[in-house]
């Protein structure tokens, strides 16, 4: 088989003692009754399994499952991942109820290519077998399976035996390709432990690639472990591809830690669920409405839960009728969107009817209202759409994806779709929907408003202040901030972010303050009174000071200076002008300013800092030429836009 040759998985179905194992013996050579019990009794309790090697080349591997009503629960566990079924009507009995179940059920999972196999053929005669053909049509008529082909068989003669392996053929080389996502799950439907070997657990691999030596988690337990071997069809293989049956031999993880129902997948891409929501489909024939908080058995995959169903809109769901849901499940299950799921009443058993799985993120919605949304928009036909409901809030593209049940490549595709039309924005790793970042946005817009209400002298709110209420990752948040600006939406002021259309505004009294405390500053524009003094004499606290040093009427140097725009332009004039002949001393400059040693000091380290000049030991030196530093500092203390190619 090549490594392009489709790899299958039938599984079986119908009622009890109508000769299911017998049929699969005779199909492969291989009895699928595996316990004692079984072959004592003639009734198959739990999942056998079997292959065989069509005449075209290709590998199927084959689940009998149990047809007794006792054992719904363990056929259950073995249809979930086939891709046809071989549904066995005996010829001497005909339609039985759990025929119709078993339809019921592979409906329920989306199971829509098959075989009819008429056993026991040589029972009875052709005007019965006759009959019997026109009954499993009738009971066919309204089903997926309406046009399965049907073939007459005895598996003691062997009649037919042929043709059911060439109609098999056909049916299989219809279905499509399992998808590969990059994410297997094995669903375990076996773990038992060999003499040599240790942990081995068997399933039917879909979504993704496993092979030898990859650490694996088991998921809802945590544990990880690491594939020691793998075997399909008792063949050892280094890689299974998604849609075989795999036996995994595993390293780190014991048997004893093991339950049918748990996933084998790679560490992290995959998590449990206590809940998921769904549009539910009662079955016709039920006995009776499934009310809100009515308790159900959950099948999905391998696994199995008891659940209360939240019925989000309308009242009880009717007989044949659907609604939207929340399944909330008493223990933990490893689901993903698009997996199929069937319900059952715990008591008396009876199969209610199924879904597939629109979000599993376990969420719980603030109303119903809310979760009726979610759910329509998560399960829109369309993949961007579909993908767009699950950027509510900023998620990466891989996680959004895998919210939406997308492979790859419709993933990618519909991203690229959503950013080209605006519908979706970029913030670093992540994305969010427009409607979401416009409520972003409007909380940035809305905190800074506020800022502006309780401080008018403000430049702006901190960009810490604003983040504290997104609560997004710093990286997001930045793309967030630097998205908005871009806009004009908001506007950098030095650290500070505000609105376009704020202006720090001075009251009358400011305005009134601020003049006799200009008028001091201007008797002595070297040796003014500092921040402390200006407080105590004149009322300019820090936060009218720090709204009239924005608005460019005063300088702040260092801790305590506070001095007049003309007055440092002056000082740093008559500093670049004496240095254009050598090093100059703090004595030095304090002598050529008139100034005193007290403002000296930060005046000259704020030439440092504009880089204007620098200390070398005692003295200052020049950096740029006197014409380049004449320009800076006036751009600097003036705020005058920087020539083009410069920096300010």
């Amino acid at each position: 088989m090549s490594a392009e040759t489709p790899i299958r998985v039938v599984g079986t179905a119908g009622h009890v003692d109508h000769g299911k194992s017998t049929l699969i013996r005779a199909l492969t050579g291989i009895d699928p009754d595996r316990l004692r019990e079984e072959r004592e009794r003639g009734m198959t309790i739990d999942l056998g399994f079997a292959w065989l090697t069509l005449p075209g080349g290709a590998d199927v591997g084959i689940v009998d499952v149990p047809g007794h009503q006792d054992f719904i629960r363990n056929m259950l566990a073995g249809v979930g991942g086939i891709d046809a079924v071989i549904l066995v009507v005996a010829a001497d009995e005909g339609v039985m109820p759990q025929t119709r179940e078993h339809l019921a059920i592979l409906e329920l999972l989306g199971v829509e290519r098959g075989v009819v196999a008429l056993t026991k053929r040589d029972l009875v005669d052709d005007e019965w077998a006759a009959l019997v053909r026109a009954e499993v049509r009738a009971a066919l008529a309204a089903t997926p399976l309406k046009d399965a082909p049907m073939v007459e068989v005895s598996a003691t003669s062997r009649q037919g035996i042929a043709a059911l392996v060439a109609s098999l053929e056909i049916v299989l080389g219809a279905a499509p390709p399992r998808r590969d996502v990059d994410r297997p799950r094995l669903p375990i439907d076996r773990a038992f432990t060999m003499i040599g070997f240790g942990t081995v657990v068997t399933g039917t691999l879909v979504d993704g690639t496993l092979s030898v030596g990859e650490e694996v988690e088991l998921v809802p337990s945590g544990l990880r472990g690491r594939i020691r071997g793998l075997q399909t069809h008792r063949r050892a293989i280094d890689s299974a591809r998604p849609g075989s049956r795999v036996a995994a031999n595993l390293t780190g993880i014991d048997k004893e830690a093991i339950a049918r129902g748990m996933v084998l997948s790679h560490p992290g891409t995959i998590a449990s669920t206590t809940a998921f929501g769904a549009r539910l489909s009662l079955l016709h024939g039920v006995s009776g409405p499934l009310d809100h908080d009515d308790a159900v058995r959950v099948h999905s995959g391998t696994a199995e839960a008891i659940a209360r169903a939240s019925v989000l809109e309308g009242g009880p769901i009717s007989p044949g009728g659907s609604a939207w849901v929340q399944l909330r499940l008493a223990t933990p299950m490893a689901v993903a969107v698009g997996d199929r799921f069937v319900i059952r009443r715990p008591s008396p058993s009876e199969t209610l009817g199924g879904g597939t799985v629109a979000d599993a993120s376990g969420e719980r919605a603030r109303s119903r209202g809310d979760a009726l949304a979610a759910l329509a928009r998560r399960s829109a036909p369309a993949p961007a759409d579909r993908l767009l409901a699950s950027f509510d809030v900023p998620r990466t593209v891989a996680e959004a994806g895998e919210r939406s049940g997308l492979d790859a490549g419709e993933r990618d595709g519909a991203f690229a779709s959503l950013v080209a039309d605006g519908r979706a924005i970029v913030l670093a790793d992540a994305a969010v929907g427009r409607e979401t970042f416009e409520a972003l946005a409007g909380r940035v817009e809305r905190t800074i408003a506020m800022t502006h209400r309780k401080t008018p002298l403000r430049a702006g709110a901190s960009r810490e202040e604003v983040r504290s209420a997104l609560d997004l990752a710093p990286k997001r948040y930045a793309a967030l901030i630097a998205r908005l600006v871009a806009d004009g939406r908001i506007v950098e002021r030095g650290s500070a972010l505000a609105l376009p259309s704020h202006r720090p505004s001075l009251t009358s009294d400011q305005e009134a303050k601020w003049a006799r405390a200009r008028a001091a500053l201007d008797r002595e524009p070297l040796q003014p009174p500092g921040a402390g003094l200006l407080q105590r004499e004149f009322g300019i606290d820090l936060e009218l000071l720090v709204a009239i040093a924005e608005r460019g009427d005063v300088v702040r140097v260092g801790d305590d200076g506070v001095f007049l725009p003309d007055a440092v332009l002056r000082f740093g004039d008559t500093i670049i002008d004496a240095l254009h002949a050598g090093p100059i001393t703090v004595a030095k400059a304090r002598d050529l300013t008139g100034s005193s040693r007290k403002h000296v000091l930060p005046l000259l380290q704020f030439l440092d800092d504009l880089g204007l000049t620098r200390r070398v030991g005692d003295d200052r030196v020049l950096i740029h030429d006197p014409a380049t530093s004449h320009d800076q500092l006036r751009r600097s203390i003036q705020r005058v836009p920087a020539h083009k190619g410069e920096s300010a």
